[in-house]
């Protein structure tokens, strides 16, 4: 493996993990809003269908149905609440893995023997 490589995958590193931490992050508020629709009897799943996952990504407005009842409603309302610092945070790990890439790149070939 060249220098650069290595630079890269060390480059990456902290901004992938950070990113894996807010996922890990994230499962856990999903759960906890799962478990508020299950105290009511109801259920919530974010995988069953395509569209509530963009929703909740892209049209955060139409996430709560008319047709939801009360405790999938509050799970929802959950997800809503942490759903800006969690795409925050993602973004943030998705620079620190670009910027640290590139610094991880040129420094590497910078300390490179024979540079």
């Amino acid at each position: 493996m060249s220098a650069s490589e290595v630079g890269f995958f060390l480059g990456i590193a902290p901004g992938v993990g950070y990113a894996l931490w807010n996922l890990a992050r994230g499962q856990q508020a999903f759960r906890a809003a799962q478990r508020t629709a299950q105290a009511r009897g109801e259920w919530l799943d974010l995988a069953a269908t395509p569209s509530l996952r963009f929703d909740f990504v892209f049209r955060p407005q139409r996430l709560i149905r008319p047709g939801d009842g009360e405790g999938v409603r509050q799970a929802k309302a959950q997800l809503l609440a942490m759903r800006k610092p969690f795409l925050r945070r993602h973004a943030l790990g998705a620079l620190l893995a670009v910027v640290g890439a590139f610094a991880g790149m040129a420094l590497a070939l910078g300390l490179a023997p024979g540079s």
